[in-house]
């Protein structure tokens, strides 16, 4: 009978226990506790390395926002996440672009990983074409699975660059949220809104709107969201996809209507190669729609801009005099494709990861007063390029040069926060 060498059965032993992981090592995390980051760990310990649960371990470490560097690989029979730290907290020069109103500037200051535990601390105000004070902090984790609170206060004001009011806004939100088998998300608010509208200036000339206009206008607000993501990385996106369905009702407090929003949106993404720049191709859809028995004029959508159809002005008389009364509207139906790509690819310098990407688009909307009135003869087509700047903790500002068939072109700023 022939047996196994005692070589034989070294290296069988040798080689599984190799592969073991008994124990997790954290290096870098100077100011996050190891408690937000260990939360995030799906991988079996003890158990046998496994490369694609330390990828999506690496991919949730990441989305929070805090580090400009992950890795994870095996060292001995050690898990070993090795982290450098973006920016804990800074002083934010705010330089905000509408598109239809112009620039407002102002000042703040972000606590990105306040107290260590991943709580954000936000607060600062703008002045310019739109004036705004406020304070938001959130905990994404309080307790359970992903249980948040959140809480914010705001003082907003501007003028309506179509019509010519004053627009003022003050409010207070408290909301929670939990998540449901790491891909399902459920998020609440509910807050009180108290607007205003200075009529002074207003152009009467270019209203069609058939209900009364008050000066005041006080709500009690909810919101009821759900949200299904399987995005690989949050701040961009290789594959997967994100599914959320939000329901917005405001009830009033005083003679106006009450009214109600239903927002749906899609995305998804494909990588066409991991080599030559890695490109990726995406889908993006929305639906906006509203109701209300008489809806406030302050709630008007426009399909133009940076939002939804990219190569259009969000301000009607801006756009050719074919297309110029197909902007406004109380629902929105649009479409997106997109290629992007990477220019320069992303790296850490002393904790803050920066790189940049093109993208290429071609835009699709159409938007109606009523569901019965959207018409697919109504659809405005957009299309152009543009490009992504990153940088870690500030998120991604975009600048896309957006053109249509009527031979306009038109700039879009933006930015993921």
């Amino acid at each position: 009978m022939n047996h196994p060498s005692l070589i034989s059965l070294f290296l069988f032993y040798s080689i599984s226990f190799a592969s073991q992981i008994v124990d997790v090592k954290i290096v870098g995390n100077k100011h996050s506790h190891d408690e937000i980051i260990l939360r995030e760990i799906h991988h079996p310990i003890p158990g046998e390395y496994d490369s694609t649960f330390a990828r999506d371990d690496r991919n949730r470490i990441y989305n929070l926002g805090l580090f400009s560097t992950v890795d994870i690989r095996q060292i001995d029979s050690l898990y070993i996440i090795t982290l450098i730290e973006t920016f804990r907290f800074f002083p934010i020069p705010i330089a905000d672009y509408n598109e239809a109103k112009g620039w407002s500037y102002g000042g703040g200051i972000a606590f990105l990983n306040f107290n260590g535990l991943n709580q954000k601390l936000i607060l600062g105000g703008i002045g310019g074409k739109e004036t705004t004070y406020f304070l938001n902090f959130k905990d994404p984790w309080v307790t359970g699975n992903h249980v948040s609170l959140l809480g914010n206060v705001y003082q907003f004001n501007t003028k309506n660059p179509v019509y010519s009011y004053h627009y003022k806004e003050r409010g207070i939100n408290i909301g929670t949220g939990f998540y449901k088998k790491k891909v399902h998300k459920f998020n609440f608010l509910l807050g009180l809104e108290a607007a205003s509208i200075d009529t002074a200036g207003f152009d009467y000339s270019s209203l069609n709107y058939p209900h009364k206009i008050f000066s005041d206008y006080n709500y009690i607000r909810g919101e009821i969201g759900y949200v299904f993501d399987r995005r690989d990385i949050y701040l961009d996106p290789t594959s997967g996809e994100r599914l959320s369905f939000y329901f917005k009702p405001k009830i009033s407090m005083g003679e106006s209507e009450n009214y109600y929003r239903f927002q749906f949106g899609y995305s998804k993404y494909y990588q066409l190669s991991e080599k030559y720049f890695n490109p990726v191709f995406s889908v993006n859809s929305k639906l906006y729609l509203q109701y209300s028995k008489a809806l406030p004029i302050f709630e008007y959508l426009y399909l133009g801009g940076e939002d939804f159809v990219r190569g259009y002005s969000p301000l009607p008389e801006k756009n050719d005099i074919e297309v110029s009364h197909l902007i406004e509207g109380f629902n929105i139906i649009y479409q997106s494709f997109q290629l992007q790509h990477t220019l320069i690819e992303k790296k850490d310098y002393s904790g803050v990861e920066l790189g940049i990407d093109v993208v290429y688009f071609s835009d699709f909307g159409i938007s109606a007063n009523d569901i019965a009135s959207f018409k697919l003869q109504n659809t405005l087509i957009g299309f152009g390029f543009g490009f992504r700047f990153f940088a870690s903790g500030a998120g991604v500002i975009g600048i896309d040069f957006g053109f249509n068939p009527f031979s306009q072109q038109f700039l879009h700023l933006s930015d993921s926060n």
